[in-house]
């Protein structure tokens, strides 16, 4: 299950067994995975920190969230504005339940958490918690790591960044 092996990478607790072995055996073939997956995870902090810092951004549509770890986007956004509102989304039932038991906002902001699919992204932007979180009349961070590398070239993932993007204000941001 990738999301539980990147949790593995992490040092995070929410794996298993198979996750771990599996783990283990793609360090075998690729001994430098577990400091991309971290350094992966400190990117994302430094884009969410700089985006509300030096750009203003108060809004995060994060896609392909993976399984709560420390320095989520809400975590790190909220830490600095708390009014800052996030979406998660995942197509991952397990990623889902665990977001919902684990992630919770600031008073002043907002964290919603819904299920769908990357390779669908109009009906991420047409979920009806998308549309109650995020004011897509203002500027909205559109988060995409550790999540393209999934999507198959038959997917058109040109497209799917594209419709994201088209729907997005201007002085919006991609972070891939």
């Amino acid at each position: 299950h990738s999301a539980r092996i990147y949790d593995y990478y992490l040092g995070g607790k929410d794996n298993f067994a198979a996750d771990r072995r599996t783990a283990e055996r793609a360090m075998a073939s690729w001994p430098a995975v577990r400091t991309a997956v971290r350094e992966d995870r400190a990117f994302l902090g430094r884009a969410v920190r700089f985006l509300v810092a030096e750009a203003g951004i108060r809004q995060f549509l994060d896609i392909g969230t993976g399984l709560p770890s420390a320095n989520n986007v809400h975590e790190v956004a909220q830490g600095l504005v708390p009014s800052c509102r996030v979406v998660y989304v995942d197509n991952d039932p397990i990623v889902l339940a665990h977001a919902r038991a684990l992630l919770t906002s600031s008073p002043e902001g907002r964290t919603a958490y819904i299920h769908a699919d990357l390779r669908e992204p109009e009906a991420i932007l047409a979920d009806p918690v998308t549309a109650a979180t995020l004011d897509f009349s203002q500027p909205v961070a559109l988060m995409l790591v550790a999540v393209l590398h999934f999507v198959p070239d038959e997917a058109q993932p040109r497209r799917i960044v594209g419709t994201l993007l088209d729907a997005l204000p201007s002085g919006s941001y991609l972070v891939a």
